[in-house]
């Protein structure tokens, strides 16, 4: 199929596209807006930075520095292990939440080659998100020894109250410029759908394309207003040859 005949479709219903992807459009941004539950995200990190206890405040060195980072992938799992959820279920009732909830929803994210890890919590309430974080925080920090033997972990930052917090979802702008990508591409689709399906001959190129003979001429499109300005005119002129014998 030619570009340019494609062209030609897509301009002769035009307006069909237009009124699609508005509508469509429209309809995602509103929907993420009043429809959607905002959702908000609170973080806390951690920093493995120092051994066993015994060492007192000894400086750390390259080899220490590589057993931390070592220690990092343990860690994530550990973090969200059940026996660390079972322990903030049972210290923060008022979270509300069972062990496995805080697994499924708990986001532990590391840097390559950093002794940093960060953890991320979603709820539809930004206080909730912030408490959970900060318990599984604390409580990682206190069974750590327990658990490893070492106490190398310290709490580097808290999730903060935040008077107007963020919402990471729904993103009303993405949502938006999805569906009109989406939209458009269907659309499109459809009417060129339409038209490969629909072989009535309109014009000459069509006369040209479909049977393959030259037109010789056409008739112009008529409108209801041509008919009563061309009735009135023959009208006017019988009226003319009437009187004519009557002037001489």
């Amino acid at each position: 199929m030619e570009l340019k005949l494609m062209i030609q479709m897509l301009k002769k219903r035009l307006w069909l596209i237009i009124a699609f992807v508005v509508v469509c459009t429209a309809g995602a941004g509103l929907y993420s807006k009043y429809m959607m539950t905002p959702v908000y995200q609170a973080e806390s990190t951690l920093i493995v930075n120092k051994m066993n206890s015994d060492q007192g405040a000894r400086g750390l060195d390259l080899n220490e520095i590589n057993s931390n980072i070592m220690l990092i992938n343990s860690y994530k799992v550990i973090i969200t292990s059940a026996s660390i959820m079972d322990k903030v279920v049972q210290q923060h009732p008022e979270l509300k939440a069972t062990s496995q909830e805080l697994i499924d929803r708990l986001q532990v994210i590391t840097v390559q080659n950093s002794q940093v890890i960060t953890l991320k919590m979603r709820d539809s309430s930004y206080d909730r998100a912030m408490s959970i974080v900060n318990a599984v925080s604390k409580v990682f920090k206190e069974e750590i020894p327990q658990i490893m033997k070492v106490d190398n972990i310290s709490i580097l930052d808290t999730a903060k109250p935040q008077k107007n917090p963020t919402v990471v979802s729904p993103r009303l702008k993405v949502n938006m410029a999805v569906a009109f990508a989406v939209s458009f591409l269907i659309v499109v689709g459809i009417v060129l759908l339409l038209e490969y399906l629909d072989d009535t001959v309109k014009n000459e190129y069509d006369v040209e394309r479909y049977l393959e003979m030259t037109t010789l001429g056409a008739i112009r499109k008529m409108k209801k207003s041509d008919l009563r300005t061309r009735s009135s005119a023959g009208t006017k002129k019988q009226a003319g040859e009437n009187y004519a014998p009557l002037s001489q």
